[in-house]
């Protein structure tokens, strides 16, 4: 995880797993002298369980995604977290870990199955409300988009999520059309579950079981996988178990024996007849 800074308090941090203090004191992993500061302001809590973020000073003014924060929050990618009067952006190691090459073309093949892949709105007018994606959503200003965001910003027809058998895309629709994806900047990304969406003040978060997560290798989608009709257990056998140089008479053996089990069967079912 990298914290920015969008206004240029402080460089950029990478961040790996364990606390990370945020204060105008020394000794904080992150000083800053922002007005509005608390000596020992806040912390962020990285595990592999999630990002917490813990106020540690009662009086220490903390908002997240323009919500006060008292305690403690959850953070995600993509979250804005200010801190007095210091905005930090929660972004990915690299720009780069977000894919923006799409494939050209049509959509891939519908997925197969119920699909329940939804946007769940985090700020903004849609705050705790829940946009279905079916096949293809348009997501614009106006009547003729199937999310309307009301931002200066967004055009009638921004973008488009669209949902193919192994990946999800959000595709621009409009030249001068962009987005936020986890706090990146972008045209056109590859979506995951989990990502968080923001158009201006209009925040959501992708939910997609069963799509693949950030990170992960997709999975052959059902329409792409070989027919396969029966199957069988491999099994291993010691190096010494098969003799190949036996001039052939290996081969005569299995014959011979293959011909006395079928004059067996054959006189079972013969006497069984009678």
């Amino acid at each position: 995880m990298r914290l920015s800074f969008p206004n240029g308090e402080h460089a950029d941090v990478t961040v790996g797993e364990g606390v990370v203090s945020i204060g105008s004191a020394e000794g904080n992993s992150i000083v800053l002298a922002s007005g509005a500061l608390q000596p020992r302001h806040a912390r962020i809590l990285v595990d592999p369980r999630g990002l917490i973020l813990e106020v540690t000073d009662a009086a220490a003014r903390t908002h997240v995604n323009a919500r006060p924060i008292v305690e403690k929050a959850l953070l995600r990618l993509g979250d804005v977290v200010n801190v007095g009067s210091a905005a930090i952006l929660l972004k990915p190691d690299r720009d780069e870990s977000i894919v923006t090459m799409l494939p050209s073309g049509s959509r891939a093949a519908p997925r197969q199955g119920p699909v329940a892949v939804v946007l769940r709105g985090v700020t903004g007018a849609h705050f705790g409300k829940t946009v279905p994606i079916t096949d293809a959503l348009v997501i614009g200003h106006g009547r003729g988009a199937g999310l309307d965001i009301d931002e200066a910003e967004v055009a009638e027809r921004h973008v488009a999520i669209e949902l193919s058998g192994d990946a999800i895309h959000l595709r621009r629709l409009d030249a001068r059309s962009g987005v936020t994806v986890n706090g990146v900047d972008v045209l056109d990304a590859v979506l995951h579950p989990g990502d968080q969406i923001a158009f201006g003040r209009n925040r959501f978060v992708l939910e997609a079981p069963g799509y693949p997560q950030r990170g992960q290798v997709a999975l052959t989608p059902a329409h792409a996988a070989p027919a396969i009709t029966q199957t069988m257990q491999a099994i291993t056998l010691p190096s010494d178990a098969v003799d190949t140089d036996d001039g052939g008479n290996g081969v005569w053996w299995l014959i011979a024996v293959a011909g006395l089990i079928g004059l067996g069967i054959a006189g079972l079912i013969w006497f069984g007849s009678r």
